[in-house]
């Protein structure tokens, strides 16, 4: 199991996943660890939240294009009931009316989600960053 702190640097992983980066989000008690490898790339991410009820769900997203929902390229995780376990889906927000499971403008892959004691839960997975948001260095992350 994963414990949840108050700050991120002391959560622990027990799937040897080790992160050179992590950031205590400012809001929803939410946390960011994430690797990043420049020669191709790859964001390697462990997001951490807790959902606003026992059987809600979290999301992490990058948006290519501005600072806002609308356009944001989101990773949601949940428990499926119907077979129990935690889901990862991908959801392009092209507008705040308009929300649809698809692929994302990115590739993701290695995509899991995990459910902790504590209620909290964390999605894993890698992206491959854009050409164009690699050559500025900075992603905007939506939480």
């Amino acid at each position: 199991s994963h414990g949840l702190s108050l700050t991120c640097s002391s959560q622990k992983f027990t799937n040897n996943n080790l992160y050179t980066h992590c950031l205590d989000l400012s809001t929803l008690t939410s946390y960011l660890h994430f690797t990043y490898d420049e020669s191709n790339t790859t964001l390697s991410i462990a997001f951490i939240a807790t959902p606003s009820k026992s059987n809600g769900w979290i999301a992490w997203a990058i948006n290519p294009t501005g600072t806002g929902m609308a356009d944001a390229q989101s990773l949601v995780a949940y428990k499926d009931s119907s077979i129990a376990t935690m889901t990862v889906k991908t959801y392009d927000i092209s507008s705040y009316s308009l929300v649809v499971q698809s692929k994302l403008d990115f590739r993701v892959w290695d995509l899991r989600g995990e459910e902790m004691s504590d209620r909290s839960m964390m999605i894993l997975g890698k992206v491959m960053v854009p050409a164009e948001l690699a050559a500025k260095g900075t992603v905007n992350q939506i939480w």
